[in-house]
């Protein structure tokens, strides 16, 4: 199991986005996000700030508290 933060965050944004079957497309449209950017960030390459995640959190419809949590769906 990945232990990166990047990469735990990355799995937690795409089971967040795949639950409300969304493609990466959907999440950057409405986080205000380029797409490549959603993947790299999914995969653990991008380290996120604080911004961002509120950004994709708002998309979402949640608080980053929310997306933080482990199971929050």
């Amino acid at each position: 199991m990945a232990s990166d933060i990047c990469i735990l965050l990355g799995e937690r944004i795409r089971e967040v986005r795949k639950a409300r079957q969304w493609r990466q497309i959907d999440l950057a449209a409405h986080a205000g996000l380029n797409v490549i950017y959603i993947s790299d960030l999914e995969n653990g390459r991008k380290e996120i700030c604080l911004r961002t995640l509120q950004a994709v959190a708002n998309a979402f419809d949640m608080t980053i508290t929310d997306l933080l949590a482990p199971t929050g769906l």
